[in-house]
């Protein structure tokens, strides 16, 4: 009897305990939807107040992200002005050295035949003074002129009917004159286009190396295979014509006539070439090429230079850092190209107004193509970067706004 007694007691110890439990999880889950009803209340206003002021508050972000990623504190105006002085620097400097000249009175050609009388002196003293047929001397090749600017003696062969003589010979490409040209200094030769023919004449010089006169037409082939012997036998003389023929373009590049795109007398007729030059020279490609990769390196340095003096702890996050980097890049180039725009817009109105094609010219020769195209794509650029990185701010801003910190009911979401 007592034994039955004492089982009873025990299942109603047990049922007491779980019941207990069960109460005690029951008040706990209370006391926790308490508290997340309350939270939610909390945001659920928030939310409501920031939705009737969303204007003012995106308003305020916006402006808050503007002064952050400003460039007007003394360190970004440095870079800023270091930046636009160099670009400057860049225009006219590039502007000087690509400038139109007269052919023989350029200060460019004059400096590139100083240097190459400097490079060829050592090779003065040569006994290979004998010109023959297929084989220019020594001794002509280190003078200063070139068989395919001779012009005597074409007008029988009908060869620069025309045109100047630069956009009838394949010794004034850009590119083939790598190979026709140098092997024209090498044979005393000069390599014609007459479409649909590619022809060779012999030009003839007298005992002095000068009045070089065209007498008669040559083997191509030959010629190159003249020029394939003299690589065997003398690989010295070969490179010397190639450095002439190297010297030679850079002469001509930046001369009224100019020198035409590569291949142009190949496809069109000399006059054509001709004409087409006028708008658009191997010169004028250099020129924007060079200058949009200069104004490249600047931009480069200035943001690795500016990169460097992030301070992690006295500067924004990196990120808005980065934004303060791209608007020094962008704006620097719109001032720089902007005061090109000015200054060649006012040169050539001048110009036009008072009769002064010089100040006109002046005008032309400062268009700086290449930068423009850099400015174009770095404001492209730095715009889209930056938008998106503000589109980031916004976000990560609103959602401080809206929820402010951490909630329970929403952990684990």
């Amino acid at each position: 009897m007592i034994n039955l007694w004492e089982q009873k007691m025990r299942k109603y110890k047990k049922l007491n305990e779980k019941v207990n439990k069960q109460f005690e999880k029951i008040i706990n889950r209370s006391e926790e939807v308490n508290k997340n009803m309350k939270e939610f209340i909390e945001v659920n206003n928030r939310m409501l107040d920031n939705f009737e002021n969303l204007d003012k508050v995106l308003e305020d972000i916006d402006r808050e992200f503007a002064e952050k990623t400003g460039i007007l504190n003394k360190k970004d105006q440095i870079f800023l002005w270091t930046a636009v002085a160099l670009q400057i620097s860049r225009i006219y400097i590039v502007s000087e050295i690509t400038k139109i000249e007269n052919a023989g009175k350029g200060e460019l050609e004059e400096y590139l035949k100083k240097f190459q009388e400097e490079m060829f002196k050592k090779f003065q003293n040569t006994n290979d003074g004998m010109n023959q047929e297929y084989r220019a001397s020594l001794k002509q090749i280190l003078t200063n002129k070139v068989p395919y600017d001779a012009t005597d003696g074409g007008k029988k062969f009908g060869i620069f009917k025309g045109a100047n003589h630069r956009f009838a010979t394949l010794g004034h490409d850009p590119i083939l004159g790598y190979i026709f040209g140098t092997a024209n200094i090498l044979t005393n030769t000069i390599t014609t286009v007459q479409l649909p023919l590619v022809l060779s004449y012999h030009v003839q010089y007298n005992e002095i190396y000068g009045n070089p006169q065209i007498t008669k037409l040559a083997s191509t082939g030959l010629m190159f295979l003249k020029v394939e012997e003299r690589i065997k036998e003398d690989k010295i003389t070969v490179a010397l014509a190639l450095i002439k023929q190297i010297i030679h373009i850079g002469t001509d590049l930046y001369t009224p006539k100019g020198i035409q795109i590569p291949g142009a007398n190949l496809v069109l007729s000399k006059k054509n070439a001709e004409r087409l030059t006028k708008y658009i020279s191997t010169g004028d490609i250099i020129k924007i090429t060079s200058s949009a990769a200069i104004a490249i390196v600047i931009n480069f340095i200035i943001s690795v230079l500016h990169n460097l003096f992030y301070n992690e702890n006295d500067d924004i996050s990196r990120e808005l850092y980065n934004v303060r980097t791209r608007k020094i890049l962008k704006v620097s180039n719109i001032i720089a190209e902007s005061l090109n725009i000015v200054y060649v817009g006012s040169s050539i109105v001048i110009g036009e107004q008072t009769g002064n094609p010089i100040l006109k010219e002046e005008g032309m020769k400062r268009i700086d193509l290449g930068g423009y195209i850099v400015a174009v794509h770095q404001i492209l650029k730095s715009s889209s970067v930056q938008e998106k990185i503000r589109r980031e701010y916004l976000e990560n801003r609103l959602h401080d706004k809206f929820l402010g910190e951490e909630y329970s009911f929403l952990e684990g979401e």
